[in-house]
């Protein structure tokens, strides 16, 4: 066999049943192989090769399994690479297989040529370039086994045109079965710096767990739980770390942290005696910018990761511990058990913590109510949290849709059931990544909650959707801009708007129908509820326009833009006094 065949039976090994990527003119060797294999390997064509890797990204999220990516050489490897960090800055296991000219053509200027390697090292986590045929195997094992093992991420491999095509003699045709899944090769804390942390806590009296994104990766939710449960310990997460907790368990919180954190979430932290941080790299977002922990705040900070870089990294940690979550955390449990510790006495109770979320589940459900055109984006997630399944997956883009969605959607069941990119942020991300959703979870319902921004960059994988019939709901929050930066340049920069409004009107729905999807325009606010529920009950793509506010009309959680607002208003109500108090009138 070549080379590009040896490399499909390889991912056959491994349990690779989809490749999302684009074809090239240096990729056609592994083209033709991966045709002999159709039926056990589906390759999923996207229409760009950054779709490709948002669609792996996703994949990986909820499947489990790292997610496949193929690019051909210089555009292909040039257009990859957004996907490419979105996912390894979030620690997703993904190979990224580029093709490459031929090594006989290096250094020749030829079409296409760039060094992919130097191209890509920033945005993955470690990349190989199979210079000979015989290499081949090896570097196919050590690509999986860096994805899946300590802390996740991207793994590149280069396979240049004239090595795919050569005869490779007697490979080793063979997998690592623990790097089919992720985490592979977990590590468990030391059982005496966990035996501390478990004093630590049970000393605390207002103790908080905050889960991040690893804690997700590392599938600790039912550690987690049970942790909440036996000492009664309130838990936060960050927006990747939704699905640490079932959000309507008695011991959840919601999301903390500047975008999309509850206001009265972020207020425990900062009367806590005792943080712990779970798989989270505590960044600006999660400390409100190094205002939590407060300086002064009498706090014992603990902190358990995979990755030690993370440790004591942002906020100064009394216990820190390296290892995987689940294992780690099942270890302190264990350790509790043998000890028969019950819960200790808390100044918090479940009462306490119900009583605090009150207030802000009436402001939502006072601005779902809202009956105003264009329509609250409050109402468009209340009406999907009321009426979708416990199963559903969400998928969000940046923007509008990242801090209600974080805020206000409650997942009914521990485990990935939110995908938002959180590493970069890059716009066009849900549309493409909704197709990698569906295969990983083809008996659930997918719904991409899309903006219109990021729609104008992939809006053409409607194209791939419709092909693939996929029943996926597209919901488009249509507010006629890039509405996150013209909130900047509302707060910061005097209202000087330029580049940000969307000119002309667009037939988001009409543009759905023209590559053969459904297409379905509110103008009513009592529309949504009936569209989402048709859509959901249909076997094939449904695309919901939904002319939506902005962030300048309402809102959204982002704690930074409502302390300005406050100032403003503050300031505002100032003038008005001094103006009444100067005038004889008054």
């Amino acid at each position: 066999m070549n080379s590009a065949q040896a490399l499909v039976e390889l991912l056959k090994e491994y349990g690779v049943e989809y490749i999302f990527g684009v074809p090239g003119d240096t990729t056609m060797a592994l083209y033709d192989a991966l045709y002999a294999a159709r039926g056990e390997i589906t390759h999923i064509m996207a229409r760009d090769e950054r779709s490709a890797a948002f669609m792996a990204d996703a994949y990986a999220r909820l499947a489990y399994k790292p997610g496949i990516t193929e690019a051909p050489s210089g555009g292909g490897a040039t257009y990859v690479i957004p996907g490419v960090a979105e996912a390894n800055g979030s620690s997703v296991p993904m190979i990224v297989f580029t093709s490459d000219v031929p090594i006989t053509d290096e250094g020749k200027g030829t079409l296409t040529s760039i060094d992919q390697q130097r191209l890509l090292q920033a945005a993955t986590k470690w990349s190989a370039e199979v210079k000979r045929p015989q290499m081949l195997p090896d570097i196919v094992r050590r690509a999986f086994r860096a994805a899946t093992s300590g802390r996740g991420g991207v793994a590149h491999v280069v396979l240049p045109e004239d090595v795919l095509m050569e005869e490779v003699s007697s490979p080793a045709i063979y997998a690592e079965l623990v790097c089919r899944f992720y985490p592979s090769y977990r590590t468990q804390a030391p059982r005496t710096a966990l035996e501390r942390m478990l004093d630590a806590l049970l000393a605390a009296q207002r103790p908080v767990i905050v889960a991040g994104g690893g804690a997700v990766l590392s599938g600790a939710w039912d550690e987690i739980t049970r942790l909440a449960e036996t000492f009664h310990i309130p838990v936060a997460t960050t927006i990747n770390g939704k699905g640490s907790i079932n959000e309507m368990h008695t011991w959840s919180v919601g999301v903390i942290g500047g975008n999309g954190g509850r206001p009265y979430a972020n207020q425990l932290l900062t009367e806590a005696d005792c943080l712990m941080y779970l798989g989270t790299k505590v960044n600006s977002l999660v400390t409100l910018n190094g205002t939590i922990p407060a300086p002064g705040q009498s706090v014992t900070v603990l902190q358990i990761d995979i990755d030690p870089h993370e440790l004591g990294n942002n906020v100064p940690t009394a216990i820190a511990v390296c290892g995987d979550l689940k294992e780690s955390l099942a270890a302190l449990l264990e350790i509790a058990s043998s000890r028969n510790i019950t819960a200790p006495e808390r100044q918090w109770s479940a009462q306490i913590l119900a009583q605090r979320a009150a207030p802000f589940w009436t402001e939502v459900a006072e601005r779902a109510a809202c009956s105003d055109v264009p329509i609250t984006p409050q109402r468009v997630i209340d009406a999907l949290w009321q009426h979708t399944p416990s199963d559903v997956v969400i998928v969000a883009d940046p923007g509008t849709m990242t801090p209600f969605t974080a805020a206000q959607f409650r997942t009914r069941r521990p485990g990935r059931s939110i995908v938002i990119p959180r590493a970069h942020g890059g716009l066009g991300y849900a549309l493409p990544a909704t197709v990698g959703a569906a295969f990983a979870r083809p008996h659930e319902r997918v719904v991409g909650l899309v903006g219109d921004g990021s729609f104008g960059m992939s809006g053409t994988e409607l194209a791939t959707i419709a092909s693939l019939h996929l029943p996926i709901t597209i919901i488009l929050f249509n507010n006629g801009s890039f509405g996150w930066i013209k909130m900047l340049q509302r707060l910061y920069y005097g209202e000087r708007y330029l580049g940000v409004d969307f000119t002309g009107k667009m037939d988001a729905a009409g543009i759905a129908e023209a590559f053969g999807i459904r297409g379905v325009r509110i103008t009513d606010p009592d529309q949504l509820i009936p569209a989402i529920t048709e859509a959901l009950d249909s076997d094939e793509p449904v695309f919901i326009d939904v002319p939506t506010k902005s962030e300048l009309e309402e809102v959204p959680p982002v704690r930074a833009w409502h302390e300005v607002l406050r100032r403003e208003s503050i300031f505002a109500s100032a003038e008005t006094m001094e103006h009444h108090t100067a005038d004889p009138g008054h």
